[in-house]
């Protein structure tokens, strides 16, 4: 279920962020008043990319990829950083940090619905899990342990 969960914030995070392009390329074209509407939208991409952030988190506890988690952690630091940049007014460096924004929340939102559910069970958190606590994984080819010396 936290995959569904993720699939649908991203996109949803998607969305907002590539309005988030149109509401500011309006303002810098002189449509004043879309400043206020950039803004808000702002706070709107952090949260939901906090928001994917938490449900990938528990997704990765579940036993998925750790990129689930650490992708939309960057995502919160960067949208971070680019709303200092536009309340500082730094306008060319924001609009920069913008475009490779909205490109990385397309590659995340990707990645999210390219995962397949098998693939969460199959990192080494959740094959930790299935093992016993005495025991040994063999290696990645399936080969048993060798025997510890002593």
């Amino acid at each position: 279920m936290p995959l569904k969960q993720v699939r649908i914030l991203s996109t949803v995070l998607l969305a907002f962020a590539v309005g988030q392009a149109g509401l500011g390329s309006g303002y810098l074209d002189g449509g004043r008043w879309l400043l206020v509407a950039h803004a808000v939208n702002a706070f709107v991409v952090l949260v939901l990319a906090i928001l994917s952030a938490v449900f990938g988190f528990a997704l990765r506890r579940s036993g998925a990829p750790s990129w689930i988690f650490y992708f939309p952690l960057a995502l919160v630091a960067v949208a971070g950083a680019q709303m200092a940049l536009g309340f500082a007014g730094l306008r060319s460096v924001h609009v920069f940090l913008g475009v490779l924004l909205v490109s990385a929340i397309t590659v995340f939102c990707s990645y999210c619905w390219r995962l397949r559910p098998g693939e969460a069970a199959t990192t080494p958190v959740a094959a930790e899990g299935q093992r016993g606590l005495g025991q040994r994984a063999g290696d990645s080819a399936g080969r048993a342990p060798e025997p510890e010396a002593g």
